[in-house]
């Protein structure tokens, strides 16, 4: 997977679908604390801060992971309004260390999108505008290992698409709110202007879980994650491989707020998953 797409990943999983809370200009922050495990090892935590400001909301993520895979430090922030989008990470640790600034400005499928970020091997930098979901003008500078072969982008990859802040914009809506139903059951194409995927949920269900606030129901569902184009293909296969995720999302009695309960996506050394420890 790319810098950019784990980028995009970290910001919309670990901060867009994460949480929600009561729309008002004068509403508390909510913060919710996370624990990360990695098949099973405690490997780190995370804090998620997220503000409503009346037509717009903020969100903060922090974490840290080590154990025996050291995976550094993570600051990821989202502002979401009505139109525009801007999202920042920094992750990783000295050499190793990312940075990522994405903008995304008008209507779902007819926005201005950019991307501007740093790595080991040098600056990147993505422009490109959708019309109507079909994207144009695309500019992409951005560094690759040498060695990488990846699958082609199409023409076909371009056409009804959205970019990655607008699926952000989907989910949070100025003021805060957010319904598990709007990643649930909904699917999305998505182009990054460096590659294609779709996001696909399965419909939210209510299930049993334990320690949830009293009074708090949860839903659960599958997000599923199929890179189409664009993606590295010479490590194993050239088949791409999808990576579905398990999610629970914790509601308040008056459903006007809603977390992420927890997580668990498969990966090649585990499952990695992050679950709630704490809500204020």
């Amino acid at each position: 997977m790319k810098p950019f797409e784990k980028v995009f990943l970290y910001t919309a999983l670990s901060a867009g679908m994460l949480s929600a809370a009561t729309p008002s200009a004068h509403a508390e922050p909510l913060t919710v604390n996370y624990t990360m495990a990695l098949a099973g090892l405690p490997i780190g935590s995370a804090t998620l801060v997220l503000t409503p400001n009346g037509s717009s909301t903020s969100v903060a993520l922090a974490g840290k992971a080590g154990g025996p895979f050291d995976l550094g430090r993570m600051n990821a922030s989202a502002l979401v309004g009505t139109d525009q989008i801007t999202a920042q990470s920094q992750s990783g640790s000295g050499k190793n260390t990312s940075t990522a600034t994405l903008v995304s400005r008008g209507p779902s499928g007819s926005s201005n999108f950019s991307y501007v970020g740093q790595n080991n091997r040098g600056n990147g930098n993505i422009a490109m505008t959708l019309k109507g979901g079909q994207a144009v003008n695309v500019e992409v500078s951005v560094p690759d290992n040498p060695q990488a072969v990846r699958a082609p982008i199409t023409a076909a990859h371009k056409s009804g698409v959205v970019d990655p802040l607008s699926v952000l914009g989907q989910l949070i809506q100025p003021g805060g709110t957010m319904k598990p139903q709007a990643l649930c059951g909904k699917n999305y194409a998505v182009f990054t202007g460096q590659a294609r995927f779709n996001l696909s949920g399965t419909a939210a269900q209510s299930s049993a879980i334990n320690g949830l606030p009293e009074g708090w129901s949860a839903l659960a569902c599958r997000i599923t994650y199929m890179p189409l184009g664009g993606h590295r293909i010479d490590k194993k296969s050239s088949a791409a491989e999808s990576r579905t995720a398990t999610v629970v999302f914790a509601q308040s009695p008056d459903t006007k707020q809603s977390v992420l309960w927890s997580m668990s996506v498969p990966g090649s050394f585990g499952s990695f998953s992050l679950t709630a420890s704490a809500l204020k």
